[in-house]
């Protein structure tokens, strides 16, 4: 049976398709690993523009660079898959399989998977709405919060490092890492899109003289403000004498930083304060 003539048939078939199929999917890999390539680049590009055009008159060059970070690989995971499918479907097709009957067997399972993955289905809907709607990006600050009983009931705020378009990744102050099922996000506080403010209090004792507390609180302020490394959006502002009673005057002081910086630079005005008042020989309380 197996004979040299079989054999010289098979190797005769096997050179025929290598030259006939084997070339041809050789010519489609060839041109999928182009068109990849130059899919991602237009997708790049075109990103960039769009970002930067309405950048020039919203939020300028880091905005765009955080939106860009953010919407770049997404686009390329969609775009990819979508490459991919097509190029494998004409693979098969080079090699003679039947290639209706996979797109339409395709089609039915990709039907049946979305009635038994609705969860999936709801988190991957809930992130392409985050970042169409432009609610977070990559880079900044935020504060989310869900449904009692998911990761992110009880809220998390930290630093986005990933948002896909299945779960959302956020880096914390005690530098812990969440992973956060986009569909159960309810609730999104974007803390970078405006300086954030905070109320320190300077309680000095009855005796004190209010305006005199005022000229040197406002001197220190500026000084806070002009110095080295300061990230201060401003000089602090006295709001005014927010208490007092037999025992203390309250002056409260209002304090405009970018949400990263206000808790580093409140530590620093309230050391700033305490140490002018005591060095000045004001009373405390």
């Amino acid at each position: 049976m197996f004979t040299q003539e079989y054999w010289v048939q098979i190797g005769r078939d096997a050179l025929q398709a290598a030259s006939t199929s084997g070339l041809r999917i050789l010519i489609i890999l060839l041109i999928y690993v182009a068109a990849r390539r130059a899919l991602f680049r237009i997708i790049e590009a075109a990103l960039a523009r769009a970002l930067s055009v309405r950048g020039a008159s919203q939020a300028g060059t880091e905005e765009h660079a955080r939106r860009l970070r953010t919407l770049l690989p997404l686009a390329r995971s969609v775009a990819g898959c979508a490459l991919f499918f097509v190029a494998a479907v004409m693979v098969l097709d080079a090699l003679g399989a039947n290639v209706a009957g996979i797109i339409a067997t395709a089609g039915i399972g990709g039907l049946a998977i979305g009635f038994g993955a609705q969860r999936l289905v709801r988190d991957v809907i809930a992130g392409f709405l985050l970042v169409a709607e432009n609610q977070l990006a990559v880079g900044e600050h935020v504060t989310v919060g869900g449904a009692a009983g998911t990761t992110a009931g009880a809220g998390v705020t930290g630093v986005v490092e990933e948002l896909g378009l299945r779960v959302l990744r956020i880096r914390d102050e005690g530098d812990r890492l969440w992973t956060i099922a986009n569909g159960d996000i309810s609730a999104v506080t974007n803390l970078s899109r405006a300086p954030v403010r905070e109320i320190l209090e300077v309680a000095v004792g009855p005796a004190a003289d209010v305006g005199d507390v005022r000229s040197r609180i406002e001197s220190e302020s500026l000084r806070l403000a002009a110095a080295d490394g300061s990230r201060l959006i401003e000089a602090p502002v006295i709001l005014g004498v927010s208490a007092f009673d037999a025992t203390r005057t309250v002056i409260q002081i209002q304090i405009l930083s970018r949400s990263r910086d206000l808790p580093s630079e409140t530590l620093r005005v309230r050391e700033a304060m305490l140490a002018r008042m005591r060095s000045d020989g004001v009373p405390l309380a």
